[in-house]
């Protein structure tokens, strides 16, 4: 086949232009530091890495979620311990209010600090996250969860929802705890609902009645005058001892009369003797052996928390044989309105704080452990992104200087081609 000087031409510069743009995508390569630099390079690989960054961008995701959750977790872990020690301090000084030896205003002072710590609990609960959203107030983040309304009462205005945050493409991870469930739904060992906000209105408003009320009002003399004060109508329960012996006693109670209550004691086995005096609003108990009489453990009906002006309570009265007082007059509240009726309030709300940051603490050490988990996973993707994109710069090196020898050595030859023509050879 005959081949002209201009098709041989035209064919070596194409060549060389080819043996350029390989130069050159090897240039580009050692310069991005990249072994895929175009689809083209390797569409197989390309398709490849394409997948691989998609799922390092998922795993990033899940990484931010995590972190995100954690630092809500963690806040929340903060604020529960908070509120916790919230409650310890008031377990102190509920048993440093029930010394019989503190004045009303020692026992004011205490009642103070009892509503400064109302105050800081009230700022726990309204506390936000980084991203100014309250984590206790459920779905409604930007609304502040817990208001005093016209009433004075602690209101709950956010709601019942858990935020969650996918963790991983099969985990969603519960990052918030309803303020409702923290700080509202507890109930008693006595099966009365309340709340951290009217825990501390209690014993404090227990505190501030203290000095006027006894739990168990005694009669040393063996001898007294009870009158009631009943505004609660409905069954009343109490206990009246003397000497040995003790009587429960359960009576419906419509208003002061007393008759029901004497018919009651003196069908006891009491060694008591009642009677009736002032239209049978005042009871008169007399121990057949002067013993002491003791009268507590009251339950007023519809009573379950501490009132800050009780409504109902029994007033006793020791008295010698001609009738006259002796000593100071006690009033017997509801064992609710007593500082011993709230120690026990104090125990089941610091294990019902406790249980709360048991699971939050729970919740943490998972999303820890998932966070672990895709840290892992990502390095071993980035591994693998890593074999199919990094180039191997030595062996490009290596490449590149040898097509630029090969291509070198071309032009040479073809310049000495080029240059051949019969009148060369003519000498």
């Amino acid at each position: 086949m005959k081949i002209s000087n201009r098709l041989f031409n035209d064919q070596q510069v194409r060549q060389f232009s080819k043996n350029m743009e390989d130069i050159q995508g090897i240039q580009a390569k050692i310069s991005s530091g990249k072994n895929i630099v175009f689809a083209s390079d390797d569409p197989v690989g390309a398709v490849e890495l394409s997948g691989l960054k998609d799922v390092t961008s998922r795993i990033d995701q899940f990484l931010d979620n995590t972190n995100l959750a954690l630092d809500r977790l963690k806040l929340m872990d903060a604020t529960i311990q908070g509120a916790k020690d919230i409650f310890t301090r008031c377990n102190e000084l509920a048993i440093q209010a029930a010394n019989d030896v503190l004045s009303v205003v020692d026992r004011e002072a205490i009642a103070l600090e009892f509503d400064e710590l109302k105050k800081e609990l009230m700022s726990i609960s309204n506390t936000k996250d980084s991203g100014g959203s309250y984590i206790y107030a459920g779905y409604k983040s930007k609304t502040q969860p817990f208001i005093v309304n016209a009433a004075g009462e602690i209101e709950y205005k956010g709601d019942r929802g858990v935020l969650n945050l996918q963790i991983s493409e099969s985990r969603l991870m519960e990052s918030t705890i309803d303020g409702a469930t923290v700080f509202q739904d507890i109930v008693t060992s006595s099966g009365v609902s309340t709340d951290l906000f009217a825990a501390v209105d209690n014993i404090s408003r227990s505190i501030r009645t203290a000095n006027a009320g006894v739990e168990a009002a005694k009669a040393g003399t063996g001898m007294a005058k009870i009158t009631l004060t009943n505004q609660d109508p409905g069954t009343y329960a109490f206990t009246v001892t003397s000497g040995s012996k003790s009587a429960d006693f359960s009576l419906d109670i419509t208003g002061s009369d007393l008759s029901d209550v004497a018919t009651a004691i003196n069908a006891a086995d009491l060694d008591i003797t009642a009677t009736l005096e002032d239209s049978n609003k005042t009871l008169k108990l007399v121990s057949d052996y002067a013993y002491d009489i003791e009268l507590g453990k009251l339950e007023i009906p519809n009573i379950s928390k501490s009132q800050e002006t009780p409504t109902s309570f029994f007033t006793v009265q020791p008295i010698d044989a001609a009738g006259n007082g002796i000593g100071r007059q006690q009033t017997v509240f509801d064992f609710d309105q007593t500082i011993a009726s709230r120690l026990d309030e104090m125990r089941v709300i610091q294990n019902h704080l406790a249980n709360q940051r048991a699971k939050v603490g729970a919740r943490m050490n998972s999303v820890e452990r998932q966070s672990d988990i895709m840290l892992e996973r990502k390095i071993l993707v980035e591994k693998d992104v890593s074999e199919l994109a990094d180039a191997d710069l030595s062996e490009l090196v290596t490449e590149l200087q040898s097509m630029m020898t090969s291509q070198e050595a071309s032009q040479k030859a073809f310049v000495r081609i080029s240059q051949l023509n019969l009148f060369d050879m003519i000498s």
